[in-house]
């Protein structure tokens, strides 16, 4: 028997978003849970790890990207094929937004590890030595830089429709191009290459270059432009071809640090000087800081102006700089200790002056009136 339904009740026809909202509201919430779902996970790491510092960091970056992706895709719907003809209905603008947000999350990715690049390198690479993770990570950071362009090169090229054929075709006119002006350009990326290649120095060592009268430590090495920090902590910007026609001497690669020590004692000493010798040499030989491999000796070198001179000849048994110089502060300290137990002193250089009186005449003068 057929059933009717109550005047008073009437049928709602189903909801439908005007233009596709569901698109940006579609956008709007993705973004919103991968900042949320970010935020749990990257909480939930270890304290202070890389994992936790790239999830923490990406959220901005990430979030944005879904919500600017669903809003271009929506206004390319919307958009008169008179003013932009998108053959793909609004996906070209989707892709193109998508791709710039992965550039965008490596290049922060970037910066946190250049920011944090110590604790990082220690937590990917604990089992290599100072030098080689330095290095290491120094190569990860490039191999993101180099990502991150290509991303934009190939969309860039996308967009305004060049193929692979194009590049082929541009890479004569490119050939006549470095032939007549781009030859620096490309020596200097060519060095950058071989100074990875290479390594003769590496991100924190202390260099010098002779022949342009440079030196400090290596803050970057760039595909142009190795960056130092010089002593007085300015900036100093070399080009790398440099390295490749001049001599460069890597300080921190020294294996030991030598420890050249030269002091005097008085005339009056000469002779205590075997002794304070045996017992400096004795020194040397237990003392834990001092390389037993490399040369260590004491000697009486010669007769000075204000008294007797000696040299202390050592290595230390670390090549840092910082642990060359607390030997040579303990050795200088110990050498005065030496002395003065043996009734020595170290002299300083005196002068005696005479002065003649202008009433007396000098020798063989005669007196004038």
């Amino acid at each position: 028997m057929p059933t009717t339904l109550p005047s008073s009740l009437t049928i709602t026809p189903e909801l439908v978003l005007p233009l596709d909202l569901q698109i940006p509201l579609g956008g709007l919430l993705l973004a919103l849970l991968s900042w949320l779902g970010l935020e749990v996970v990257g909480r939930r790491c270890r304290p202070r790890s890389l994992l936790r510092g790239l999830l923490l960091t990406s959220r901005l970056s990430v979030a944005l990207t879904c919500l600017l992706a669903g809003l271009g895709w929506w206004l390319g719907l919307l958009l008169d094929p008179v003013v932009i003809n998108l053959e793909r209905d609004g996906h070209e603008v989707r892709e193109l937004l998508v791709a710039l947000g992965v550039a965008w999350t490596l290049l922060r990715w970037h910066s946190e590890l250049r920011s944090n690049r110590e604790r990082y390198a220690a937590e990917i690479l604990p089992r290599l030595n100072e030098q080689d993770r330095h290095f290491l990570f120094d190569v990860l950071q490039k191999l993101i830089s180099i990502a991150i362009w290509a991303i934009v090169i190939v969309e860039l090229m996308r967009l305004v429709g060049l193929s692979a054929a194009v590049l082929v075709t541009a890479g004569g006119f490119g050939a006549a191009a470095v032939g007549f002006g781009a030859q620096g350009i490309v020596s200097n990326s060519l060095s950058g290459l071989s100074l990875y290649v290479n390594r003769p120095f590496i991100v924190d060592d202390f260099i010098e270059i002779p022949s342009e009268q440079l030196s400090g430590t290596v803050e970057e090495i760039g595909w142009f432009y190795t960056r130092l920090r010089s002593r007085d902590r300015q900036p100093v910007y070399v080009p790398n071809t440099i390295f490749t026609k001049s001599p460069v001497i890597n300080n921190t690669a020294v294996d030991n640090r030598r420890v050249w020590i030269e002091f005097s004692v008085s005339f009056a000493d000469r002779p205590r000087i075997p002794t304070i010798v045996a017992e400096l040499e004795q020194l040397l030989a237990s003392h834990p800081g001092v390389a037993q491999q490399k040369t260590r000796a004491v000697h009486f070198t010669g007769y000075g102006e204000s008294g007797l001179n000696l040299r202390l000849l050592c290595h230390s048994t670390g090549h840092r700089m910082e642990e060359g110089w607390a030997l040579q502060q303990e050795l200088l300290l110990a050498i005065g200790t030496v002395v003065e137990r043996h009734g020595g002193s170290m002299p300083f250089p005196t002068r005696t002056l005479f002065t003649a009186n202008p009433l007396t005449p000098a020798p063989g003068e005669a007196d004038h009136p």
